[in-house]
């Protein structure tokens, strides 16, 4: 019997054991499943294009979810990147299904903006947005570069005039119609009218006039501050004769006008260290060796009409010259 009452017992205890295990898995569930952030499966708002300084047509929406099913209630922290960038509202709740969005106002700057939802602890948080800005509307034009330059009277200037179309925000603008006149120096100017490319570019060129002194041309933009723009450019009459002194650096007279059948002779200035006269381009001429010292002297008979560009093979480009046969 009592053998009896301690086993009878002993069940009595492990039975109790048991019951506070199974107490024990009833006051400890498991925690719950975290929050997911991400876009709106449908009509998120991402990849959108839009103007610079503008809302864009559809708001960025992005859906909370707990265990895969949607959250009400949660937070969501919108901002955008960018001067002049904003999010309407800042932040937002999620509804019944999950859901917050809001409205985006693209930057100042024209190309690829980005804005970002958050929301504080959930997985995939935050969540990014990107579109595409486009200039506004053009609003100035500038002077680009060109203007000031100096160059051979009835001849074309080296580089163009240019001007850069922006919108109101700096941003270049294509598209916009630049018209060309000559206004002083009695030059011509091609093309008459051209069109700003993305860069916000637009240029001519001029060919100066006829007498030595300043040539003026425009830039006109109609509507646009800045309108028009003033270009200014310096001819220099040709130098006649058939003598070229050669310097340290440099050509004296850098550009000089014969007669066809004129021999042209380069005389080496005192202290002219090593030069040479280096025919370049087409119509060429043979050119010299490399030679050092006063006195020294090279000569060419021009007989064939054309504007003949030299250098020396030693300085290149930063010391040549021009020979104009008439």
């Amino acid at each position: 019997m009592k053998a009896i009452r301690i086993s009878t017992g002993g069940v009595v205890l492990l039975a109790g054991l048991g019951l506070m295990a199974c107490g024990s898995d009833s006051t400890n569930p498991p925690p719950p499943p975290g929050l997911t952030v991400a876009r709106a499966s449908t009509a998120s708002g991402e990849g959108q294009q839009g103007t610079v300084g503008l809302a864009l047509a559809n708001p960025l929406r992005v859906q909370v979810t707990r265990g895969g099913v949607a959250e009400a209630g949660a937070t969501v922290t919108w901002t955008a990147v960018g001067t002049g960038a904003s999010m309407d509202p800042g932040s937002s709740t999620t509804g019944a299904d999950g859901i917050a969005s809001a409205t985006w106002t693209l930057s100042h700057g024209a190309g690829v903006n980005t804005a970002a939802a958050a929301v504080s602890g959930a997985s995939g948080s935050p969540v990014s947005f990107s579109a595409t800005a486009a200039a506004g509307a053009a609003t100035q034009v500038a002077t680009g570069s060109g203007t000031g330059q100096t160059g051979t009277v009835a001849t074309a200037l080296a580089s163009p005039f240019r001007v850069v179309v922006r919108d109101g925000f700096g941003n270049a603008v294509a598209g916009t119609s630049v018209a060309w006149a000559v206004t002083g120096g009695g030059g011509s100017i091609a093309p008459a009218t051209s069109t700003s490319d993305v860069n916000g570019s637009a240029s001519a060129t001029l060919t100066l006039g006829p007498a030595a002194g300043v040539n003026t041309a425009t830039a006109t933009a109609t509507g646009l501050t800045g309108s028009p723009v003033t270009f200014t450019a310096t001819g220099q009459a040709v130098a006649t004769g058939s003598a070229v002194s050669v310097g340290n650096d440099f050509f004296a007279p850098a550009s000089l006008q014969v007669a066809a059948g004129t021999t042209v002779t380069w005389t080496w200035a005192a202290g002219a260290t090593s030069h040479s006269v280096q025919s370049q381009g087409s119509p060429s001429f043979t050119s010299s060796a490399i030679m050092t010292g006063a006195g020294s002297s090279y000569s060419v008979q021009f007989n064939t009409p054309g504007t003949y560009n030299y250098d020396c093979a030693v300085h290149g480009a930063a010391m040549s010259g021009t020979i104009i046969v008439q």
